[in-house]
């Protein structure tokens, strides 16, 4: 964070008393997607998988040298529940 002078621009130019909206698909503004994404790659890793998002909305689990497409998270969940993931 850049400390603004008294005219309020900032030391590197910029105006640290400017506000920005955040147009970006983070896990702060995705209405909780991209979270229960990340939540369920992890679940993947630790079942010893690979969760991959495709084009179309679906999902590709990979292990080794084998792999799934699957239509959503909730069927991923079923499947690492299926190989021995965590619940």
């Amino acid at each position: 964070m850049v400390r603004p002078n008294e005219e309020g621009v900032g030391v590197c130019g910029t105006n640290a008393l400017e506000t920005h909206d955040n147009e970006h698909g983070d896990f702060a503004c995705d209405d909780g997607a991209g979270k229960a994404l990340a939540t369920m790659q992890a679940r993947a890793a630790l079942a010893g998988c690979t969760l991959i998002e495709l084009a179309d909305g679906g999902f590709l689990v990979a292990r080794w040298n084998y792999s799934k497409a699957v239509p959503c998270l909730r069927a991923v969940g079923d499947m690492l529940r299926q190989i021995g993931g965590r619940q």
